[in-house]
């Protein structure tokens, strides 16, 4: 079953989140999407995630397919024009990818070549506009296609916007033009995203996918709540961690905590990131979600 397939039965979500590798070795990803078979619906597939030059997440992507997984692909507005935005539409469809998400990008001068020129040809709106015409056939300039896309289209959110009713249109917007899922920004607060549910409705809510980063030590705790943009760790949960004999542990928890309160708010999933423990994912899935582990055999 694909994430559409899934979305659309109403069954509750869990996607994770992998960077493909800086360099052409992909073991690693390989290994970790073997591991990942029976405890997620899809992988998302990050662009350059922090500006930070790495393999295309279209090749990585094929890796996880091979596995019998779904993979959502993100796509940036950053780093292609329109020219090239269709045409890796075109040749991703064509590689089986059936989910997209596009993104704005991370500025270059906080990447790893800072003297990068962003494109910014399109934004994320325009884009899923476009993503749409292809669905239906079409290029941006209104030309017919030789085989058309299938993609279900997604778009992100933050719970801790500070105009809940604003972010509510845009999503309303961006689903008339063919949006049909939600991935948001990490958010540790369950008041806040019982608001962020009550802005955006039920039937959106239904579609959403909520991130979710569980924190390894005060340091991490700290720098998310100073330096990741969209993110606030309450004073509550830092002392947690800070008194902690077991800060690791005490994180794990704190997810947990929220993704159980998740499950009674009539959300569609979980996206977790694992910040600074990609390799542990699995252990942290399972641990989120309490499913028996089921790796794919060889």
């Amino acid at each position: 079953m694909g994430l559409r397939e899934a979305i659309t039965e109403g069954k509750f979500i869990i996607t994770c989140e992998l960077e493909p590798p800086k360099g052409t070795d992909v073991s690693n990803l390989a290994q970790l999407a073997k591991e990942l078979n029976g405890l997620v619906d899809a992988i998302n597939l990050t662009d350059g995630q922090g500006a930070n030059m790495r393999m295309c997440p279209m090749a990585a992507a094929q890796y996880v397919l091979k596995e019998g997984i779904d993979v959502i692909w993100q796509l940036t507005c950053r780093d292609r024009n329109r020219i090239g935005l269709q045409a890796d539409c075109l040749g991703a469809s064509a590689l089986g990818i059936r989910n997209v998400l596009p993104m704005r990008g991370d500025d270059p001068k906080g990447g790893d070549h800072p003297e990068a020129k962003p494109v910014f040809d399109l934004n994320t709106t325009e884009l899923i506009t476009v993503l749409n015409k292809l669905n239906n056939g079409f290029d941006m300039a209104g030309k017919e296609l030789n085989g058309k896309t299938n993609f279900f289209i997604g778009c992100t959110a933050h719970p801790n916007a500070p105009d809940l009713l604003k972010q509510r249109e845009t999503l309303e917007e961006r689903f008339s033009i063919g949006a049909g899922f939600i991935q948001t920004q990490i958010c540790y607060e369950v008041e806040q995203l019982k608001k962020f549910v009550d802005s955006i409705g039920n039937d959106l809510a239904k579609k959403t996918i909520i991130g979710i980063t569980p924190l390894k030590s005060l340091k991490m705790a700290n720098f998310m709540n100073e330096k990741v943009f969209g993110v606030t760790v309450p004073d509550d949960i830092i002392k947690k961690i800070e008194s902690s004999e077991d800060a690791k542990l005490e994180g794990l928890e704190i997810a947990k905590a929220i993704v159980d309160e998740i499950r009674k708010l009539n959300i569609g999933g979980i996206h977790v990131m694992a910040v600074g423990q990609t390799k542990e994912l699995p252990k942290i899935i399972h641990f989120l979600t309490k499913q028996e582990v089921s790796h794919k055999t060889q």
